[in-house]
Formats: C-alpha cells, structure tokens, sequence
C-alpha cells in the first residue's frame, strides 16, 4: 500500500486554499506545545477509530504528526478502511518548522 507525501508549503497552500483538510494526530500535549498555524482538527492516533465519523471521505485529507512516523500509520489505516485522499505531511511538524511554516 502506497501513501503519498505532501511537503509542507504544498500542504500549507492547500489547507489555506480549502482543498485539503489538516488532521494533527498528536498527542494532547504536544499540540499544547506547539500546533500548526492553519485550521486543522485535531485526533490523537489513539482516537481514530472512534472518532471516524470525523474525517470526510469527500475530502482531501493530510495527516501530521511531530515526524512523519505516527501519520504514516494513520494515513494507511485510514486507506484500509476505504479513505483514497491521504496524504502523509513529510517530516511532521519539525518539516513544518523548519519550511517556516506557520505555527500557533
């Protein structure tokens, strides 16, 4: 199973855009830390099972983590249970950081 990489400023422009959704799969603490600076929901890795119903089959979707390790496995779960718009975000939000990406 492939998943496609998105690069940071390509998904910045993207989410900015409308076209694609930003789903941060980190834990709690870390979003306190430090978030991504554009609109994105926010699902711990844990939760998304449960919490399907929230990510829209009709979207583009690109998952982040602090990596790119965690959103990978999410990006292929989610392609296992029928999602065909995944895009795994290239080095998490450290990528995200270092692209000057914004950040909150």
């Amino acid at each position: 199973m492939t998943v496609e990489e998105i690069k940071p400023q390509e998904a910045v422009a993207a989410v900015t855009a409308g076209t694609h959704i930003l789903v941060d799969v980190r834990e709690p603490y870390e979003v306190e830390d430090m978030a991504y600076g554009v609109d994105h929901l926010h699902i711990p890795l844990g939760d998304i099972q449960v919490r399907m119903s929230e990510f829209p089959k009709d979207k583009n979707i690109v998952i982040g983590c602090r990596s790119g390790k965690r959103s990978m496995n999410a990006c292929m779960f989610l392609k296992m249970q029928g999602y065909e718009r995944v895009q795994n975000l290239e080095g998490g939000i450290i990528g995200w950081v270092e692209n000057d990406c914004p950040t909150q």
